[in-house]
């Protein structure tokens, strides 16, 4: 809009520069209208040149394209505004969703250190000696992970985006099938999909029952990773989709998931 007032008030200051000639050529297309004859400025009536001269034709064109700048702000009933909001909130989202799952990852590589199970000498009040898991240690390791899982777990749902609710969904499908051997260690499942842990439950659990469900391949720990990095994988999808309107390939398809554009949102 702006563009097209500044262009047409450069149109306006300059037309008393023009001659009759000019003037009818600009004008042609408006064919004469005028009872009172073309005469002097050819196909322009004296009433619509006197309009341009007084600044009443300026005026109705800034009109005219406030007009189409207010309904180019809006697209089926929702405003430009509303559009941009829920353009941020999806992206907010995403990013929010890419990042706990790498925090997931994150803690089940925590989980998967051999220094966390190597077992300390523990000394009791009697002075008799032996060997035990820190099962503070190990409990802050497995509270982290839930903690992020829920994180992820809350994001993953609220995300519009059917490849990051597909993953979510896988994700927690398997945790429900291993509600068992969670459960025998103090970790249950709610209504939500959420974890909780009972941390008295958990510490009096066997820790190499914990170990199994959390260390090495094969463990739920690691399944849930790999499931986390599926969520990963679909977030860091839709941050490119919704960042690349204008990318297209050779043959005019629409294009996204190529080269370093894609490794931008890893």
């Amino acid at each position: 809009m702006e563009a097209a007032n500044i262009q047409g008030g450069l149109i306006m200051a300059g037309i008393n520069f023009y001659n009759a000639n000019s003037i009818s050529a600009l004008f042609s297309s408006l064919g004469n209208n005028s009872t009172g004859g073309v005469s002097a400025f050819g196909s322009i009536d004296y009433s619509t040149y006197a309009s341009i001269k007084s600044g009443s034709y300026r005026k109705l064109l800034n009109a005219y394209y406030e007009r189409q700048d207010s309904v180019s702000g809006s697209e089926n009933g929702v405003s430009t505004d509303e559009t941009d909001k829920s353009y941020k909130t999806e992206k907010a989202n995403a990013t929010s969703v890419r990042d706990s799952a790498a925090s997931v990852n994150d803690a089940v590589e925590a989980l998967n250190t051999r220094e966390l199970w190597k077992k300390k000498e523990v000394t009791d009040k009697d002075g008799n000696k032996s060997y035990e898991y820190d099962k503070d240690a190990i409990y802050k390791a497995v509270s982290d992970f839930v903690k992020e899982y829920n994180v992820l777990v809350d994001g993953a749902g609220d995300s519009s985006d059917n490849r990051v609710l597909r993953s979510a969904q896988t994700m927690v499908g398997f945790t429900k099938a291993n509600k068992k051997i969670l459960n025998d260690i103090g970790i249950s499942i709610g209504k939500d999909n959420k974890l909780s842990i009972d941390e008295s439950k958990f510490k009096k659990s066997d820790m190499v029952d914990v170990k199994s469900a959390f260390f090495g391949a094969g463990s739920y720990g690691k399944s849930a990773a790999g499931n986390a990095s599926m969520i990963y994988g679909s977030a860091v999808a839709q941050l490119a989709r919704m960042s690349s309107t204008n990318i297209y390939g050779q043959n005019g398809s629409f294009n996204y998931m190529t080269g370093s554009y894609y490794n931008r949102f890893l």
